[in-house]
């Protein structure tokens, strides 16, 4: 399983490179806020290079960040991935007394600020849903994110997403879920 290189009207999403250093130090700085070093950036990108080899010998799901990148000129935009979530599905199902935690694949998303509000993470997002639940034929997705962050929340809805909400503050990450099950699994 290996996610080459996905296409949208506008974008390409594909698997980061080593040139891509400059850019992923730039993002990690602009999206997450993370004050780091050149070589963190550079360890973070060699750990994606590799995970692309390694988990595609494995057989398992191409758990990865990827570059969004405009088709027209190349100009890198962000990056979306497929991620391993754990879910509380009591608390998201108003079931207290169940608080086992249940391993998900989840879709992440994020793009530069001065690239924001022109429909690139719904774009990217939707592309790399499109391959799990066709490509590799995942029962459902999920992405998660904070009650305050109502820009994920609208791509969530706009692709197609269903949205619990945790009534319990932690983990912060996970106070909203989008869910999305595979058209046969409904």
């Amino acid at each position: 399983m290996r996610v080459e290189i996905l296409e949208t009207a506008r974008l390409r999403i594909r698997p980061f490179a080593e040139t891509d250093l400059d850019n992923c130090l730039r993002f990690r700085r602009q999206v997450f806020a993370l004050d780091e070093e050149r070589a963190a950036a550079q360890g973070w990108l060699r750990w994606t290079i590799d995970s692309y080899r390694e988990l595609a010998q494995l057989g398992q799901p191409p758990y990865a960040d990827y570059a969004v990148e405009l088709k027209d000129g190349g100009a890198f935009l962000g990056s979306v991935g497929i991620v391993p979530t754990v879910l509380p599905w009591g608390a998201l199902k108003g079931t207290s007394e169940d608080r086992l935690l249940s391993p998900e694949i989840g879709l992440f998303w994020g793009i530069l600020p001065a690239h924001r509000r022109r429909g690139f993470a719904g774009e990217a997002a939707g592309a790399l849903l499109g391959y799990l639940l066709d490509d590799l034929g995942a029962r459902r997705a999920v992405a998660t994110t904070e009650r305050d962050n109502i820009a994920s929340q609208r791509v969530m809805k706009k692709l197609g997403m269903t949205l619990l909400r945790n009534p319990n503050p932690e983990p912060h990450w996970c106070q909203v879920v989008g869910l999305i099950e595979h058209p046969s699994a409904r």
